[in-house]
């Protein structure tokens, strides 16, 4: 047989029916099965721990996340560090216990798969751990989910004052996504709430520059440039960098997901890469990951189209039901890519000839769409079902590999037009530091919010992008269809107050809007990507009905906070806030004497 085994273990990662593949251990176990080196992902968690193991006076830590985020495996570099090697976690320990510097670290794999017995002896344990006077008792290292974390917590801590002040710690940690409390020995590590967007890039290096790769026979067929194996045109298309690439946009799209609040853990991202790489939608039921006969068949017969990675990102080569089961799946269809479009892009791929050229494939662009359009062209009865199919491949494609255009340039060519999120490469913009940003990009993107914002509260089509016009929720002044101002219009610089647009404290959380009053935050609104979408969408003239509603009445939530801020600060320095009613007849939004309303009354 002309196998290499690295193709078999890879399969591990990948979608599996059992589900194994979420949990380490069974990955450890299928790498010493293949007798190959296990995936290496870095973390930057197990040296923070080792040092608060090491540290003078040591603290426990707690590390939750969903399953999939790397706390068992965190857990695992630690205990080989802190041990030397020596003590290695077998599978069917929950428990594992090291002496360290003179002190007793216990190590708990899943607190979940602990009996009620264990918890309620560990629990008050962990309880003395946590609340001891610094520098004495034992030390944990503990994965857990948040939620079976609160719950086992609740269930076996036995109440009493310190179990309740601990639980309510907890609780306030993960909410305000910090990590230590003052007076108290230990550190809470929530894994899943940072993209692992940054991580992308390891991850795909993980897998496609495994030092197996060299272990495909020489004399395999795939190997001749004529025949072309899928399985290596596909690494080849996961080891591009830069822009427009699967990598770069896949980053992307991660970015925007976890802003949103459908964050992917690692396994979930190396899900997608692994079915990206071996996916083979032939036979979905039965065999949806090549191995390497499977593959050196579809080069024979030329059946590219059952290989393509920007289809089996999204977990074409399985059934829907199964596809719906991972949340990497799920969260990638939420885009919609290859359903959304313009004519741009299609009257490049159904006349090429007739329009400005689009970027092709050798493998898996008009060498398989030139047939599904073929066959439509001469029978378009028989061949509509499948130029259907092949249209969203070839949009996927194209979404991934076109290459981004300006904010000034032409949009009816930008990608982010196959998906849902229109504007999604100047929402990723905002997602940097403020001095990382594209300076252009940032200044347009900004006037553009601003005009939405305008238009959404005042109700008037204007132009005026460059000031905030903050007019009372009411919208209106004494029955009349004016808006009624507060203050006046608010800039991104001044005195008493100021609005700012704030990148994310941490990877994976969305930008925001911010009223600032000095060097003090006085409202803040998340500027996630569906309302972001939404303002934008309102900029250029349009109402999306499918998200308006709730995106208004969060900015109508960010409205009345606003007005309560000003207030509040006005009334602090004894000063009364200055109303203004609005002209909203003209282009641009215009200061108008109350005065003149109360005449007319």
């Amino acid at each position: 047989m002309m196998e290499n085994p690295l193709i078999r273990f890879l399969a591990a990662y990948g979608p599996m029916p059992d589900g194994n593949n979420m949990y380490d251990e069974f990955i450890v176990a299928a790498a010493e099965k293949a007798g190959l080196a296990a995936l290496h992902i870095p973390e930057n968690h197990s040296k923070r721990i080792i040092e608060d193991l090491s540290a003078e006076t040591p603290i426990s830590t707690i590390l939750t996340g969903t399953a999939g985020d790397g706390k068992t495996y965190t857990a695992r570099q630690v205990l080989d560090e802190l041990s030397g090697g020596s003590r290695a976690w077998s599978n069917t320990e929950s428990i594992v216990t090291i002496s360290y510097k003179g002190r007793t670290i216990h190590f708990v794999k899943d607190m979940s798969e602990l009996s009620d017995s264990e918890k309620a002896t560990i629990i008050p344990n962990l309880i003395d751990a946590c609340t001891a006077p610094a520098g004495t008792g034992d030390l944990y290292v503990i994965c857990v989910n948040d939620g079976h974390l609160l719950k086992t917590w609740r269930d076996h801590a036995g109440g009493g004052p310190r179990a309740e002040k601990v639980l309510e710690i907890f609780q306030v940690l993960l909410k305000d996504d910090r990590e230590t409390q003052k007076d108290y020995q230990f550190r809470l590590v929530n894994m899943s709430r940072r993209s692992h967007a940054n991580t992308l890039d390891e991850i795909i290096d993980a897998i496609c520059e495994h030092e197996s790769w060299a272990a495909c026979p020489s004399d395999c067929p795939g190997l001749d440039p004529a025949m072309l194996c899928p399985i290596l045109v596909n690494r080849d298309e996961f080891r591009k960098k830069g822009q427009a690439t699967l990598r770069d946009r896949l980053k992307s799209l991660i970015e925007i997901a976890a802003a949103d609040d459908e964050h992917l853990s690692i396994r979930q991202i190396m899900i997608l890469v692994v079915n990206a790489l071996l996916g083979d939608s032939t036979s979905i039921y039965v065999t949806p990951l090549l191995d390497c006969n499977r593959a050196r068949i579809r080069a024979q017969n030329d059946e590219r189209a059952e290989t393509n990675p920007f289809n089996n990102i999204f977990g074409e080569n399985h059934p829907l039901s199964r596809r719906q089961g991972y949340a990497a799946f799920a969260t990638l269809a939420r885009f919609g890519i290859g359903y959304e479009t313009n004519n741009h892009f299609d009257d490049g791929l159904l006349a090429p000839h007739d329009t400005d050229g689009l970027p092709d494939h050798p493998i898996y662009g008009n060498r398989i769409f030139a047939r599904a359009r073929d066959d439509y062209t001469e029978n378009p009865v028989t061949g509509i079902d499948d130029l259907r199919k092949e249209l969203v491949s070839q949009r996927r494609r194209l979404f991934f590999t076109t290459a981004d255009v300006s904010i000034s340039g032409d949009r009816e060519k930008a990608p982010w037009l196959l998906t849902i999120h229109q504007h999604g490469d100047m929402f990723t913009n905002l997602l940097r530091p403020e001095d990382a940003r594209d300076a252009g990009t940032h200044r347009r993107t900004r006037s553009r919010l601003i005009k939405g914002l305008n238009r959404a509260l005042t109700g008037a089509f204007t132009e005026t992008n460059d000031k905030f016009w903050l007019t009372q929720p009411s919208g209106v002044y004494r029955g009349v269809d004016v808006p009624l101002l507060v203050g006046q219009p608010i800039g991104w610089k001044g005195s008493p107050y100021h609005l700012a647009l704030v990148a994310p404290d941490v990877p994976g959380r969305p930008p925001r809007f911010e009223l600032v009053s000095g060097t003090n935050r006085l409202v803040s609104l998340a500027i996630t990507p569906t309302l972001f979408e939404y303002l934008l969408r309102v900029a250029d003239g349009a109402l999306p009905t499918s998200f308006s509603s709730q995106c208004f009445q969060d900015i109508r939530n960010f409205q009345i906070r606003c007005v309560g801020a000003i207030e509040r600060l006005m009334a602090e320095h004894d000063n009364e806030i200055e109303y203004v009613a609005v002209e909203t007849g003209e282009e641009k939004l215009a200061l108008r004497s109350i005065g003149v309303i109360e005449e007319a009354e």
